[in-house]
């Protein structure tokens, strides 16, 4: 699942205070939440609420923004997650934004407006529960006493019965509040170097607790340094990153020829991705002369990971199955009534929902569905469409019937693909 580090500044104020002028600071875990009054707060019974005032149900702060993907995607699954624990839950997603702002999104996605109450403008939750990347869930117990901090993957059905019954055990804490310096040197010399001598190195280190899914590139005139980095990504992505392939490569064009597959890439077989992460994550750091260009730096960096990770990552030309997207003789045909383009997918992935966009945005999102081969479009389609396709991950035969209906047809195929390879080398 991908995260989005918070930037916004802080808006005017919209939260007041209730009986109290002072509010304490970061609320630990096992604390109790203080009467904090929650407003301007939209979709919501009264024209505002109090922090302290859902004792007796299980209290769940989801903060988001508008501009954050992840935190979007996710509203959806809030809707069935508060319908059903409705007498025992109430969840309240907790923006910065202003009240206009969210309502302009609202009223322009409104197949993403969950029927949860929204806080707008805040400044104060996030002092009592800070964060640096979103979404972040804050889970508060029916007595009103913070009990966990999470990523929004453990936000689901089986997590809200434990945490009914009182037991948050099974929630790893969410620590991305440390302050890091992402324009630093990952690592500190032991030994006193001169001043003179800029500290040029390349390194690879485990996951490190605390730090967001961040990568760039940055140079300093002072120094004449140049530096990449990369911090708590996967050994596939960080070769993507450095074949210059990690955004818009499709994921199922990804061989792993490897003893242990689970190491190298997440799918969601695998469980929590924040769990998986941890075990299985690396920060990169290579620092050159200021004279370094790009180019040198993507092989630079693919040569660190073939020599610390003894692996050989490449892009490869293969004969590869796939199936090719053509016209069909039955169906409705693809057209758009119109309105904002959107794209988007249910939480448990079975859905995929496409409003006045492209049929290169629905090959997109296919490819990148975790076990579906790759799939090529022979359309011809330029139009904008609508789409809504209902099917289990990795069912072809499903995606065929799902697509039949429209008049889009799957038919098998071998092509010579770009695919990326990864092997062990001899010995490792």
């Amino acid at each position: 699942m991908k995260r989005l580090i918070f930037l916004t500044g802080m808006l005017c104020p919209f939260l007041a205070l209730f009986g109290q002028t002072i509010l304490p600071g970061p609320l630990p875990i096992g604390e109790m939440v203080p009467s904090v009054v929650l407003k301007p707060i939209i979709n919501f019974s009264a024209k505002k609420g109090n922090l302290a005032g859902f004792k007796g149900k299980l209290l769940i702060l989801d903060f988001w923004t508008t501009g954050c993907g992840a935190c979007v995607a996710g509203l959806s699954k809030l809707d069935s997650l508060q319908r059903e624990f409705k007498e025992d839950v109430q969840i309240i997603t907790v923006s910065s934004q202003n009240e206009e702002a969210v309502r302009k999104f609202f009223s322009t996605h409104a197949s993403n407006r969950p029927p949860v109450p929204t806080l707008t403008g805040d400044t104060i939750l996030r002092k009592l529960f800070p964060y640096a990347a979103i979404p972040h869930i804050v889970w508060i117990s029916a007595s009103g006493r913070v009990s966990a901090f999470t990523y929004a993957e453990y936000l689901n059905e089986d997590n809200i019965r434990s945490a009914l019954r009182g037991d948050f055990r099974q929630l790893p804490t969410k620590n991305d509040n440390v302050q890091y310096n992402y324009h630093s040197a990952l690592l500190k010399p032991v030994v006193r170097i001169k001043n003179d001598i800029p500290p040029f190195y390349s390194t690879l280190t485990r996951f490190v607790p605390g730090l967001s899914m961040l990568a760039g590139i940055n140079s300093d005139s002072t120094t004449g340094i140049i530096r990449r980095y990369a911090t708590n990504w996967s050994a596939v992505d960080l070769y993507l990153m450095a074949l210059g392939k990690l955004v818009n490569f499709p994921r199922n064009r990804v061989i792993l020829e490897v003893s242990n597959p689970v190491a190298y890439r997440y799918t969601p077989i695998d469980g929590y991705f924040f769990d998986w992460q941890q075990q299985n994550g690396f920060c990169y750091e290579l620092r050159c002369p200021l004279s370094t260009n790009r180019q040198q730096l993507q092989t630079y960096m693919v040569q660190d990971l073939n020599r610390f990770l003894g692996t050989n990552g490449r892009i490869e030309k293969r004969l590869i199955k796939c199936y090719l997207l053509k016209k069909g003789t039955t169906g409705t045909g693809l057209s758009s009534t119109g309105g904002t383009p959107e794209i988007k997918t249910s939480h448990d992935g079975t859905l995929l929902f496409l409003r006045n966009t492209t049929l290169t945005a629905l090959i997109y999102k296919l490819n990148e569905m975790y076990g579906l081969p790759p799939i090529i479009d022979h359309t011809g389609i330029t139009a904008n469409i609508d789409l809504t396709l209902n099917m289990p991950y990795a069912d072809i035969s499903t995606l065929k019937k799902a697509l039949r209906q429209y008049g889009l047809e799957l038919e098998e195929s071998e092509q010579e693909l770009e695919m990326f390879i990864l092997t062990e080398k001899t010995g490792s």
